[in-house]
């Protein structure tokens, strides 16, 4: 712990992450006051005078001791592992925030061996696939795959009544989920396929354990948290697979898989930010497939509603993190939304053009059409005339000739 809070008060490490100091260092306080609970002895103002022979009174039960050191602990790990080791994302530019990492990483599997040598429990097993997805936060993703197998193995190590619980069988998903991600960062799609399959088997049926009955309205408020955090489960599962599917080159399963995870979306109606967030995501992954296929209007239907949730989401929102995240996947979403949209647009006036030019040629063609149709009933008209006078003067030369027939006749 010295050494933690040397690293958390370095100059450098403070310029570049005062809330994790800030976070780290109440940690490290609640932990060193907890100590000092356990051991300090009462001021004299406190000790209580020395009663005259007291009476032995039965010893009331103890009262469970809040282990504070645990829960900074567990606070310390959680918001050092999770939280930073994601945004570990480029070393020479957060270089204070890789080594804190690794350091932790140090420390977690020094606290695991530690574990080993007791009977396998619940905690080892969280230990364990804490250390898998710190490792594979750091990109070394060959080596975070066998820490998920070993975590794999601690869970289905667990006595049944143990495993069959759903906070366990979250636990069973993410082992799968993370075996999945790793082997298809290393390419290996085919094998990460039936992971991610065996991951959303178990966010199905921990879902469907709570999910609302059909045509039942959720109540108003906040969506109920184990709700919410199987919706959340099931939605990244859908989409974790959808991408796996895609990556073996099976593009139609893949927006199969996708819709699922939008009609559970839009069955559920109202979306707690977590479920939120995994439905951006989910849509956002189902625009990339639709754009990859051509069906841009489809694409940019899927990434319009995502960044319509995430600016509802970063607007309502008190909390920092749900803000954070919003913002980050709203950025992720943009480039693509103006790039496509730009194509559609620049698709769409040359579309416009076209239909301009068809149309005016097109009235080019009636006006010389119709000018055509007016010469030559014109000329019909002339030659009907013509044809008539000319009837008319050889009527009237025959007249003429029988007129002179009678008038000879007559003498």
């Amino acid at each position: 712990m010295q050494n933690m809070t040397r690293m958390i008060f370095s100059d450098r490490f403070r310029k570049s992450s005062g809330r994790c100091a800030a976070v780290l260092g109440i940690a490290s306080a609640l932990c060193l006051s907890s100590c000092e609970e356990k051991e300090a002895p009462a001021s004299p103002a406190e000790q209580p005078a020395p009663a005259a022979a007291p009476e032995p009174a039965p010893a009331p039960a103890p009262a469970p001791e809040v282990d504070k050191l645990a829960e900074a602990r567990e606070a310390l790990f959680n918001y050092a592992v999770y939280t930073l080791g994601q945004k570990v994302t480029s070393p020479d530019q957060f270089p204070e925030l890789n080594t804190m990492v690794k350091d932790m990483l140090e420390m977690l599997r020094n606290y695991y061996a530690e574990l080993q040598k007791g009977e396998p429990s619940l905690e080892r097993a969280r230990l364990a696939l804490q250390i898998a997805a710190t490792t594979r936060d750091l990109g070394a993703h060959s080596k975070a795959q066998g820490e998920y197998e070993n975590a794999l193995k601690e869970v289905e190590g667990l006595p049944e009544d143990v495993k069959s619980t759903p906070d366990v069988q979250r636990l069973l998903s993410s082992c799968h989920n993370g075996i999945g991600l790793c082997l298809l960062a290393q390419n290996k799609a085919a094998d990460a396929l039936p992971k991610y399959e065996a991951a959303l088997a178990v966010d199905e049926a921990l879902y469907q354990a709570v999910a609302p009955k059909d045509g039942e309205e959720l109540p108003e408020g906040d969506v109920e948290p184990n709700l919410s955090r199987a919706a959340t489960d099931l939605l990244g599962s859908y989409r974790c697979l959808g991408d796996c599917q895609r990556a073996v080159d099976d593009p139609e399963e893949a927006r199969t898989t996708y819709m699922k995870g939008q009609e559970l979306a839009q069955r559920l109606k109202r979306l707690s930010s977590d479920m939120s967030i995994a439905y951006v995501k989910l849509l956002t992954s189902l625009g990339n497939l639709d754009n990859s296929m051509g069906k841009t209007q489809e694409a940019m239907g899927a990434w319009v509603m995502a960044a319509k949730i995430c600016q509802s989401l970063n607007a309502s929102s008190p909390k920092l993190e749900v803000k954070a995240e919003t913002k980050r996947c709203f950025d992720a979403l943009l480039p693509a939304i103006q790039s496509v949209g730009q194509k559609l647009q620049a698709a769409q006036e040359e579309a416009q053009k076209k239909a301009e030019e068809e149309k005016a040629a097109a009235e080019k063609a009636a006006a010389e059409a119709a000018a055509a149709e007016k010469a030559a009933a014109e000329r019909l008209a002339a030659e009907q005339k013509a044809a008539e006078e000319k009837a008319a003067a050889e009527a009237a030369a025959q007249e003429e000739a029988n007129k002179r027939v009678r008038n000879r006749r007559r003498r």
